[in-house]
């Protein structure tokens, strides 16, 4: 190969790799967060009985969500979902929680889900976890369990870092993003570009209430071996991993493992 060729396979390949960052830096939003937006005035049409719930946190944003009661109630379970979707499919898998284990459950969507809107920052989403925490406790709720599931892990975590809650239940949880996808922080020319870290390896050992990481062994999007790192990062004395064997990263409800260890859990 000549050295003309050289020098311009080496141009190519910078040039690849600056056009990384630059998609990276406009685009990297969109990766993390897949959530499908509705109109305000959207009916769903959900088979089961909910009230609609909206928050201002701000002038300059709403949060929308779904309450659901049990008959025979023994707390509230407030769920933050993952990243893909909105209320519509969400509210389904609330519903499912409701019937089995006999808890209330509050689930609210993300700004620029569904009926939610207003700027997204790390955290604002942390503040509007916060925010409906006490709009949770305001209802006269005690017992209060936080779950979250994959990226809402993250905002689980905060969130029962910071609050006094009964348990914390965290499902195909995440330590931090760049873990999820290293390849982020490889190519990263500058670190700061990377807006998201949903740091929870930061925070989780300053929780003070029992700690459950439910985790399958088959999960491509969220490793397995992320979920056992956050539990051996736990020092609270009361933590427990319930290891889903050849479960994936979203089918752990249709496994009987999992429903027996979430009856134990909300026993």
């Amino acid at each position: 190969m000549s050295s003309s060729s050289v020098w311009i396979a080496i141009a190519v390949l910078l040039s690849l790799f600056l056009l990384y960052n630059l998609c990276f830096v406009l685009f990297h939003e969109k990766v993390v967060f897949q959530g499908a937006e509705l109109a305000d005035d959207e009916v769903y049409d959900f088979k089961f009985p909910f009230e609609e719930v909206l928050l201002m946190p701000s002038s300059d944003a709403q949060l929308h969500g779904l309450l659901l009661k049990s008959d025979s109630s023994q707390g509230l379970i407030l769920y933050f979902h993952g990243n893909r979707g909105n209320l519509a499919r969400w509210g389904s898998i609330a519903d499912g929680i409701r019937n089995k284990y006999r808890y209330d459950v509050l689930i609210m969507d993300y700004r620029g889900y569904g009926k939610s809107s207003g700027p997204r920052t790390e955290a604002l989403l942390y503040q509007d976890a916060a925010f409906i925490y006490d709009y949770a406790a305001q209802l006269g709720y005690e017992n209060i369990i936080i779950q979250g599931r994959s990226l809402g892990s993250a905002i689980a975590t905060h969130l029962a870092a910071n609050r006094d809650v009964s348990q914390l239940i965290l499902e195909t949880p995440m330590t931090r993003i760049r873990d999820v996808i290293p390849v982020l922080d490889f190519l990263l020319i500058y670190k700061p570009w990377l807006k998201y870290e949903f740091n929870s390896l930061s925070r989780v050992d300053r929780i003070k209430c029992p700690i459950t990481i439910v985790h399958g062994t088959n999960d491509t999007i969220v490793p397995y071996e992320l979920g056992l790192k956050m539990y051996k990062h736990i020092s609270h004395p009361d933590k427990k991993l319930i290891t889903i064997n050849q479960g994936g990263h979203n089918n752990l409800d249709t496994f009987e493992a999992y429903q027996q260890a979430m009856k134990r859990i909300l026993k």
